[in-house]
């Protein structure tokens, strides 16, 4: 007989449950949000990091991270994964500043055949990872937070190596005066005034060394 609406319906739902049964079975936190971070479904994990408000919280319906910077990031990784599904490989967004934080991996639904099986709204899948678990360089950490550019993030690379701005020039085959504008720019998003200053940051975010 013909499928009817009703049935079509239906449909959806039960593929929903499936889903929703599979992403709470998770012993990481999941969480559901839509392109305005509005929480459509945070797995049993997740709901724990919601209520101890420690990472994470909800007001007035949507997601926020208590440290501000992973806040910001959060909605950029969200918005990126619109525009061009983030390389379909999700980003890492540290959730605190620490060497070893818990970490937020965003991965992008919006063109994703599950999306609509998961919330007809879900734009993105937040996986948190429990402090330590996923270990980022301290550069990895930076761009993450502060939105760097591929170059930024490898000017960065080479100040947290200790380099000058003219060894960063003939490194990259460039001009002091273009290393000079990406410094700025990078010391405007990370809030640093020169490279001294960015280096500590990074020193601040470089995990330790895991010994066997």
């Amino acid at each position: 007989r013909a499928v009817t609406i009703h049935d079509m319906l239906e449909m959806e739902r039960a593929e929903r449950a499936v889903f929703r049964d599979v992403i709470d079975r998770l012993e990481c936190g999941v969480i559901i949000v839509s392109a305005d971070m509005e929480v459509l479904y945070a797995n049993t994990a997740a709901e724990t990091h919601l209520r101890e408000e420690v990472l994470l919280s909800v007001q007035g319906g949507r997601l926020g991270a208590r440290y501000a910077p992973a806040q910001l990031a959060l909605g950029r990784a969200v918005t990126l994964g619109m525009v061009d599904e983030a390389g379909a490989s999700g980003i890492d967004v540290p959730l605190g500043m620490t060497p070893a934080p818990a970490v937020a991996h965003v991965l992008p639904l919006t063109r994703r055949s599950m999306a609509n099986q998961i919330e007809t709204k879900a734009a993105a899948a937040i996986f948190i990872a429990a402090a330590g678990t996923v270990m980022q360089t301290a550069v990895e950490a930076v761009a993450a937070l502060f939105a760097l550019t591929a170059a930024e993030k490898r000017v960065a690379s080479y100040v947290s190596g200790g380099m000058t701005r003219y060894e960063i020039a003939q490194a990259q085959g460039v001009t002091e005066g273009t290393v000079k504008s990406q410094l700025a720019a990078i010391f405007d998003k990370t809030r640093t005034g020169d490279q001294r200053s960015l280096q500590s940051l990074m020193k601040e975010l470089t995990p330790p060394v895991r010994r066997s």
